[in-house]
């Protein structure tokens, strides 16, 4: 018999932080997943004393864009004094999870070792976490691009860029943690022996919320060049090639819904916090948006911003060689595809720019001007070095175009108006998307569902090319905190999986029947759907499409074909 008592759980509270490039936000749900308060901290207003422009430092050297710890570490205080000022009852909080951005690493000394196990709530988190606890006392950030020749001598000693792609999921990445560990050791070699502990974003999050060094979770652990994803284990090879003694200072990884521990005494005391309040292991921003979108099977999240992204879930691993490979935040046998294109909505509002003088309503008339399939005219701009294709430049083709002509290579100088120009580049793009889609194994199928965020989901006309192009429904999203949000379910879902599910005692067994605790996704199958379609595919759609998508497909090869490619540099930004 169980002789646990009876517990009332409708008034618990789950928080859910997220540590993000230019704000720190948090949201708290309750036992119905209602929203009960958010707030939210902006580095570049609420904190002027770090001089950061859109969350990074001014004073960096040139390629060196970097952060100080200790701004995020006074963001946090402020934020809880901010959900307190509000009325949140932080007593009623069981559980938090948190959420970062993915390019930023963390050098612990051994003096902040010390002072985050000690925590004094008489004092503010930033006065015992300061500079003094770091090596380097900026850590790099997202946008940095300075480790590019740790990137290639990281690939040489693996055996090669592939190798790297089949260990841990991609290729390096000036921005990774591996190559900046790297970068720090053969730069500074007397700071990286004083560094104790290395975290990510994510991991430094867990780690001031349990006062104690949190592991690293599997799906953020991906996006290091240092985890074998398929093992999730660190990488033997990946780990000598980095930095000595490095495992040491990394600690082991562990899967994203594990628990770090429970709350620091400093948040209990200083917070009021219960003391048995559980800490989520934290993970990265796009792991958390997939959290919060909860999605089923045949869903692709398309991100169109300053660089658009594509994301997949896939149950087996796919073979991502220009994108990311990550292991799945809820799904623990699951995989998440991630690709990135430099040449996002920039190429969009310099075509408005240049066609409609700005004005995205008459952008848009051009647009709605123009057939379906731009009567074969299609586009491929370029106005970046891209990472898939690696090319650079702009090539236009009409239907008269032989793609095995010389005179592909050049294509057409101009088309022959403004509306088949403003069409054929946006096309172009989404063209481009699926063609990445599909080669990297997504299966576009009668329950097919695109999901776009970002700023250009706002566009309607875009949203139907979106729709034509991959023959599939566009739905948006009503919620703009999806990343947020994903951090407070997976808040909620532990509180479920560790405390409600967890008691094996007979009499719980039979009050709970045969049912078997429930997955993340069958756990949440009950959400409000905040899905809102917003656009359909046109009938005829898939005839006039796939031949052009083929056709895209070649322009792209073409394009990377002819691009004198600085291998040195471009390949690992």
């Amino acid at each position: 018999m169980c002789h646990r008592p009876a517990t009332d759980h409708s008034q618990n509270l789950y928080l859910g932080l997220h540590l993000g490039v230019e704000r720190f936000e948090a949201i708290l749900i309750d036992a119905d997943l209602q929203v009960r308060f958010t707030t939210v901290v902006r580095y570049d207003v609420d904190l002027p004393e770090y001089d950061t422009v859109l969350g990074v430092s001014r004073n960096a050297e040139p390629d060196e864009f970097l952060v100080s710890p200790v701004m995020y570490v006074k963001a946090l205080d402020m934020l809880l004094n901010s959900l307190a000022t509000l009325g949140a009852d932080l007593h009623k909080v069981v559980a938090v999870a948190g959420a970062a951005h993915h390019y930023g690493t963390v050098f612990w000394s051994e003096m902040g070792f010390r002072r985050l196990c000690g925590l004094n709530s008489l004092s503010r988190l930033h006065e015992q976490l300061n500079e003094a606890a770091f090596v380097p006392v900026a850590s790099p950030s997202w946008v940095v691009r300075s480790a590019i020749r740790q990137c290639y001598e990281m690939e040489e000693d693996v055996g090669g860029s592939m190798t790297m792609v089949k260990v841990t999921g991609s290729k390096c990445f000036g921005r990774l943690a591996g190559p900046q560990i790297r970068k720090l050791n053969e730069e500074s070699p007397a700071e990286y022996e004083r560094t104790v502990r290395i975290s990510l974003m994510s991991s430094f999050l867990s780690s001031m919320l349990v006062g104690s060094i949190g592991s690293i979770d599997y799906s953020d652990g991906s996006g290091m060049n240092l985890l074998d994803i398929g093992r999730k284990t660190w990488s033997k090879s990946c780990l000598g090639a980095c930095a000595p003694d490095l495992k040491a200072r990394l600690m082991n990884p562990i899967a994203s819904n594990r628990l770090q521990g429970r709350i620091a005494d400093y948040f209990v005391d200083r917070w009021q916090f219960r003391p048995d309040c559980m800490v989520v292991s934290a993970t990265g921003s796009s792991a958390s948006m997939l959290s919060g979108l909860n999605l089923p099977e045949n869903v692709l999240v398309l991100l169109l911003s300053t660089s658009d992204k594509l994301l997949m879930s896939f149950e087996e691993r796919p073979q991502l060689d220009d994108g990311f490979v990550m292991c799945h935040p809820t799904n623990a046998d699951g995989y998440i595809g991630l690709i990135l294109f430099r040449n996002g909505s920039a190429v969009r509002e310099s075509v408005c720019d240049q066609l409609a003088n700005g004005d995205w309503t008459q952008f848009n008339e051009m647009l709605s001007a123009t057939p379906m399939g731009n009567n074969g005219n299609i586009e491929v701009r370029l106005d970046e070095m891209e990472y898939t294709p690696e090319a650079k430049g702009t090539l236009r083709w009409d239907a008269h175009i032989d793609e095995m002509s010389m005179e592909a290579l050049h294509g057409r100088q101009q088309f022959e108006d403004l509306q088949t120009e403003a069409r054929a580049v946006i096309e172009g793009q989404i063209m481009h998307r699926c063609v990445v889609a599909l080669d990297a194994g997504f299966k576009i199928q009668k329950d097919t569902k695109i999901i776009a965020l970002g700023k250009s989901s706002r566009n309607p006309q875009i949203l139907q090319i979106v729709a034509d192009v991959f023959n599939a429904p566009v739905y948006t999203h009503d919620d703009p905190q999806i990343t947020l949000l994903g951090a407070a379910y997976r808040a909620r879902y532990a509180f479920y999986e560790y405390r409600e599910a967890n008691c094996n005692c007979q009499s719980c067994r039979i009050r709970r029947g045969r049912q078997p605790k429930l997955s993340y996704a069958q756990f949440f199958r009950h959400l409000p759907d905040k899905l809102r379609l917003a656009a359909v595919p046109t009938k005829g759609c898939e005839v006039i499409y796939s031949p052009l998508i083929d056709r895209c497909r070649n322009m792209c090869r073409v394009l990377a074909a002819g691009t004198n490619i600085d291998e040195s540099r471009f390949r690992y930004e």
